[in-house]
């Protein structure tokens, strides 16, 4: 059966709804491709495979504990998924180099992933770190 592109939308979005807002990290074998690779200029390591995705997704979830994030479009065309999305939380760990504030953050962006064989395999990150280093306090709001 061939996959479809609505089928790769799914993918996506589990990995939103299980992984990243459910915490279930026992999730991504089944979603992340054992070459995954992940570009995000807020990141300054290399995130690849499997359990770098999972250090990375502990590594917010131990910062910001209530974090949830909201698809607010996704849309795809064969092998390509994007999705724009709204995450919101609480920092309560330190995050990005910024100490724990206990402040609410909301930030914005959008994803751009690359889906082989049912899982993804490449994901791009672009958001408002601009906004969210803001909202720690990290960079003045005059900025």
């Amino acid at each position: 059966m061939a996959v479809t592109t609505r089928d790769n939308m799914d993918v996506v979005r589990r990995d939103v709804e299980e992984i990243w807002n459910g915490d279930d990290t026992d999730a991504i074998p089944d979603l992340v491709a054992e070459d995954f690779v992940y570009h995000n200029p807020m990141v300054d390591e290399e995130i690849r495979g499997p359990e770098g995705y999972r250090h990375l997704i502990e590594e917010y979830r131990e910062a910001v504990p209530d974090f949830e994030m909201t698809v607010e479009e996704m849309f795809g065309d064969g092998d390509r998924v994007a999705t724009r999305f709204t995450t919101r939380g609480t920092v309560e760990g330190e995050l990005r180099g910024v100490e724990a504030t206990g402040k609410r953050i909301e930030v914005t962006g959008a994803i751009v992933d690359h889906i082989e064989d049912g899982k993804i395999a490449e994901r791009w990150v672009h958001d408002d770190a601009l906004g969210m280093m803001k909202q720690l306090g990290a960079i003045p709001e005059d900025r």
